[in-house]
């Protein structure tokens, strides 16, 4: 007699045989035994997300959890007797939870039941969040998380395999992190951190989630299966293109001839197999699964017409970064990354490329550069890496929602922007585990201060903050520019000393600037969107910085270094604190009074938002909604 499995167990098994036939897979040895030793884990960060979000962002209050002596966290659901119990539930700072374990439901004179997929968990607290839920946004919800573990599960045992290659390569030397500095490791060490490194978002319950890909296609096309993306190369009218640039003089068709040569020869020849005239076009890379599955469909009459020629001509290799549509050409330390837009929902939102974004990323990355070369003491701390170009469809009339999705922006190497011995760390790297199970953080720690004890990584953390400070509060309190600089768009320079040097940061889509304290400093932007980029109100600006750099960087670093070696948070809380006391004390004389005490207040004592990921899907908010949470540097927290 057959059984018939549920039909979440059987979407695994047939996303894991895909990946099991998967050349990546084959390549790298991966097993089924190692698909089912990482489920696991990728179960509890899974659920560990889950229940983070409900709790962080009041959907469940977490006065209703209790506890016993055997330290297992109870919730009562609505049967009588029906309760979930989470073996290892502990809230930490910042409103984040900490789970280790199974979570399981227990009935009255019945086994336990141990979850299998966040699925089940959201459907057994549906009815006990604090807002009203419609079924189809929860049933939309439960796939969207089923396929974030599904896919997790694919990423912790390819990196498992992944890391163990690695150690094979290392021979001798100590570590991933003392193998790339010592330069005897691949083309571009920084690109290898970054797909390594590629973990998802610390907060989203839905980071791993690629709704629309199958396994194989999800292995061919992300970064953290060391994934290699044939870019097609597509022709753009000139007549109805839009190209921005960083040189207010350089002309777009003979920049891209001189960064992909052979390429674009081989446009021009197709161009004129067709008889048409290159001069009239521009070259325009596309993302293979834009080429294939968007651009057909949705640019049928453009391509009819010949506003928009697709070739079959292969622009390059591309290498994923830790952002999916975000590309290094041939794993190159020179050329630019290309940044292309993705008709995908990947974690919760579709990745296209605005005009906007094409064209304010040059305007944006002219500004900084500027700012930044008035200012040597915040450059010394802080560099950017310059939006070069952008080019974008530009119909009559216009109609961005149409033209986000035939669009590139080219970003300068991050290679080109460090010097001799330095190493460009990817923040979220940091978080990664290597082959002995330990965040690669702690490597970083035992190079820069011979030990990797507690105290050393607390060494560590002081002079990371101390470097990675200053630029970041300069800029924002002396030019009200807030970055979106979380885990995915930092860099740290590692020195030859392996100390940390300097912060680098990268992608000014998001970027939020106060209009008024720019303008005192007689600087200005011009922009595509009146009401993007530049504000009015500090709390709109502020709430990036706070959110982006604060909570996701700063902040994760500082509960990563508490959790994996054990220690109290407060100290590493206060050293924080103390880092932005100093700096505002060494800006003071440069702000306007009130913004300095308006900002220092709200840096140190207020309470911070809290971007809620989970309402938003819940509600089906396509706008931002930002909840608070109790300021973990505030002098109320460390005294208790």
């Amino acid at each position: 007699m057959t059984v018939a499995l549920p039909e979440t167990m059987q979407l695994l098994l047939s996303h894991w045989s895909e990946a099991l036939a998967s050349p990546a897979f084959r390549s790298r040895h991966v097993t089924l035994d190692q698909l089912i030793e990482a489920l696991p884990a990728a179960r509890e960060r899974s659920f560990q997300r889950l229940i983070q979000a409900l709790l962080r962002e009041g959907l469940l209050d977490p006065a209703t959890l209790g506890r016993d002596e055997h330290n297992h966290c109870w919730l009562a659901l609505g049967d009588p007797g029906t309760r979930l119990r989470f073996d290892h539930l502990q809230p930490a700072g910042m409103g984040s939870w900490q789970l280790h374990g199974s979570v399981a439901l227990c009935r009255a004179q019945a086994l336990p039941y141990l979850l299998q997929y966040p699925s089940e968990l959201l459907q057994l607290l549906s009815d006990r969040l604090t807002c009203c839920v419609t079924s189809a946004t929860l049933t939309r919800l439960a796939r969207e998380l089923d396929d974030s573990l599904r896919n997790d599960s694919l990423c912790l045992a390819y990196h498992q395999s992944w890391n163990r290659q690695l150690r094979h390569e290392q021979d001798s030397v100590d570590g991933l992190l003392a193998w790339l500095q010592a330069s005897a490791c691949p083309d571009n060490p920084t690109l290898l951190l970054e797909q390594w490194g590629t973990l998802g978002h610390p907060w989203h319950p839905n980071y791993k989630t690629k709704l629309g890909l199958s396994a194989a296609q999800v292995i061919e096309l992300s970064p953290e299966f060391e994934a290699r993306l044939p870019i097609r190369l597509a022709a753009l009218r000139r007549s109805c293109a839009h190209s921005e640039s960083l040189d207010a003089d350089l002309d777009y068709r003979h920049w891209w001839h001189s960064q992909f040569p052979q390429a674009s020869r081989q446009l021009d020849a197709e161009l004129r197999r067709q008889s048409l005239e290159p001069d009239d076009y521009l070259p325009l890379p596309v993302h293979p699964w834009q080429a294939e599955q968007v651009l057909p469909r949705e640019f049928a009459r453009e391509i009819a017409e010949q506003r928009l020629i697709l070739t079959a001509i292969e622009a390059f290799q591309g290498h994923p970064s830790m952002s999916f549509r975000t590309v290094l050409p041939g794993a190159s330390r020179t050329l630019p990354m290309v940044k292309l837009p993705v008709g995908l929902r990947l974690t919760s939102v579709q990745r296209t490329l605005s005009p906007r974004s094409a064209r304010m990323g040059p305007r944006v990355s002219r500004l900084l550069l500027a700012i930044l070369g008035q200012e040597p003491e915040l450059a010394r701390h802080l560099s950017v890496i310059p939006e070069r170009v952008g080019l974008h469809f530009n119909p009559e009339p216009a109609d961005d929602e149409h033209a986000r999705h035939l669009a590139v922006l080219y970003r300068d190497n991050p290679l080109s922007l460090i010097g001799p011995g330095e190493l460009a760390v990817p923040v979220g790297s940091l978080f990664a585990e290597d082959d002995r199970g330990q965040p690669l953080l702690r490597q970083w720690v035992r190079l820069a201060q011979g030990r990797d004890d507690s105290q050393a990584m607390q060494a560590w953390l002081r002079d990371y903050l101390a470097v990675a400070l200053p630029g970041l509060l300069g800029l924002y309190l002396v030019y009200g520019v807030a970055f979106e600089a979380h885990q995915q768009n930092s860099f740290m320079l590692m020195d030859r000393d392996a100390q940390p040097r300097r912060l680098l940061l990268r992608d000014f889509g998001d970027i939020r600037i106060h209009r008024p304290s720019l303008h005192a400093q007689s600087l200005d932007l011009e922009l595509h969107d009146p009401q993007l980029t530049l504000f009015d109100d500090p709390d709109i600006v502020r709430d990036k910085l706070l959110h982006t750099c604060f909570m996701c960087h700063l902040g994760e670093l500082v509960l990563l270094c508490a959790r994996h070696w054990q220690v109290p948070e407060r100290p590493l809380w206060a050293m924080l604190a103390d880092q932005v006391g100093q700096c505002f004390a060494a800006l003071r004389g440069r702000v306007d009074e009130a913004r300095w005490q308006g900002e220092r207040r709200a840096l140190l004592e207020q309470d911070w938002p809290a971007k809620s990921f989970m309402r938003m899907r819940l509600e089906n908010s396509q706008s931002d909604i930002v909840g608070r949470l109790r300021n973990p540097l505030s002098q109320d927290q460390h005294a208790r």
